[in-house]
């Protein structure tokens, strides 16, 4: 259990710097593979198949240096393929089958169009919805989406300041944005459970719970203004806040988990290199001093040279270990320990008989079930199994039947019960101690006069339930 505002505890578990204020040496600091990666779940809606994303990074690389070549050329009339291919090879080393293949996709599928809608043109232009989509994807490989959940909630917010939306169109907003948390919530959870602490790093620093948390707030109080009589709009308003709490717990999960194994672990790279400048330039004394409390650091070890370790060698005796005889078991007092289990066990069975004698009260047959379901759980399966087995006696008079029929009550601590009835079999629990304590000679005239129930208890020479007589 938190005693503390899970807001506070972000605060002080907070390691790396939220998307806001990351530095520019770290910014876009994605390999084109890991980039290829985070576009596959982007463009999975509108897939064909699942090679609809390249799995070559130099793909990507040639999309964007052409369109760096078309949007850098200084006329409006736009490029001819050869054009294009010798401004590419100024840039650098070129693969010409790469080239060819791509620019031929690149036309089919609208990035480059023709300047005329002629036959064999061949002056090209790029379209600028293209590199809008190279953007989005580099922002949205790099970043996982984060920009697009802030985008969504500012747009929100701004519908309902400016009033230009009606309450459908915010109430679809307001689901779309719980949504986007609680997807975010679920991939954090898979992370923190199966993720590396790198890579678990590497999403962190996307995520910034702190502006996330203020965006929130303000846009429910703002719902909550303008639609005070509307309920609809007013309880997806709190979905949205429970939403983002569930989201911001899973953000503290995977800090406290690189805290626990990046800490116990030693990994200095938990932290990047300017976030350690920093600590060092800006920190105070006491901070910096807080960091190697828990650290451990062996004793400086005494000098010996040489002589000394082949003097300590030659006089060295190995000891000679004595096995000595573990100390006898202190005496319980205890002279009969299998008489002493007897009896306790006959007293456990005389217990029970007793127990099950009140509960008839005189009676042949008494229904426990409602008994059963008062006691709650687990005292109706230790007070049932305690009934089985005094019906699993013969000793006994008593037993115990289970009905059919199949009791369910999800609101009851019991949540499935048979019914159970405790039968009287003809015989008292005083009857059936006397039996227990039948000798050799009662037991031999019972099974000459025929009395099945008197030749059911063994002799004490051989039952193991009368071994205080032995």
């Amino acid at each position: 259990m938190r005693d503390r505002p899970m807001g506070d505890e972000i605060g002080e578990l907070v390691l790396f710097d939220a998307p806001g204020r990351q530095s520019a040496r770290y910014a876009g600091k994605v390999s084109d593979q890991r980039l290829l990666e985070n576009l596959r779940s982007f463009v999975a809606p509108i897939a064909k198949d699942a090679s609809a994303v390249v799995e070559d990074p130099r793909a990507l690389q040639m999309a964007r240096d052409l369109s760096e070549v078309f949007a850098e050329h200084a006329g409006i009339s736009g490029l001819t393929k050869a054009e294009a291919e010798q401004a590419l090879a100024r840039r650098g080393p070129l693969d010409r089958t790469l080239f060819e293949s791509r620019f031929d996709l690149f036309v089919r599928m609208g990035l480059i169009q023709p300047f005329l809608a002629k036959k064999h043109q061949s002056r090209y232009v790029l379209d600028p919805c293209g590199l809008a989509g190279l953007l989005v994807f580099e922002r949205m490989g790099t970043r996982g989406g984060i920009d697009e959940m802030l985008l969504l909630l500012d747009r929100t917010r701004w519908l309902v300041e400016r009033g230009e939306a009606d309450r459908e169109t915010v109430a679809v907003y307001l689901r779309r944005c719980r949504h986007i948390f609680t997807a975010y919530a679920a991939a954090l959870a898979r992370l923190v459970e199966s993720a590396s602490i790198r890579d678990l790093i590497d999403e962190q620093r996307h995520h910034d719970p702190h502006r996330v948390e203020a965006e929130v707030h303000a846009l429910n109080k703002l719902v909550t203004d303008r639609y005070p009589r509307d309920h609809e709009l007013g309880d997806l308003a709190f979905q949205l806040v429970e939403s983002e709490l569930g989201y911001r717990e899973q953000v503290l999960a995977a800090v406290e988990r690189v805290l626990d194994q990046g800490g116990a672990s030693l990994d200095f790279s938990v932290l990047t290199p300017e976030q350690y400048l920093t600590a060092a330039v800006e920190a105070s004394a006491a901070e910096l001093a807080d960091v190697g409390r828990h650290l451990v650091v062996d004793p400086p070890m005494p000098w010996v040279d040489p002589g000394a370790v082949l003097e300590a060698i030659e006089e060295y005796r190995p000891r000679r270990k004595v096995r000595t005889r573990p100390p006898a078991p202190a005496d319980a007092g205890e002279a009969d320990p299998i008489g002493a289990m007897q009896r306790r066990h006959h007293q456990e069975r005389r217990r029970q008989a007793l127990a099950a004698e009140s509960q008839l009260q005189g009676r042949e047959a008494v229904d426990l079930t409602g008994f059963l379901r008062g006691l709650g759980w687990p005292a109706a399966a230790q007070h049932l199994t305690s009934l089985l087995a005094l019906s699993a006696d013969p000793a006994q008079p008593f037993s115990v039947d289970l009905g059919q029929a199949l009791l369910i009550d999800p609101e009851t601590p019991v949540t499935y019960l048979h019914p159970v009835t405790l039968r009287r079999a003809g015989q008292s629990p005083d009857d059936a101690e006397a039996t227990e304590h039948l000798t050799g000679d009662e037991v031999a005239s019972a099974v000459l006069q025929g009395d099945p129930e008197g030749a059911r208890a063994e002799p004490p020479e051989l039952s193991l339930l009368n071994g205080d007589e032995q």
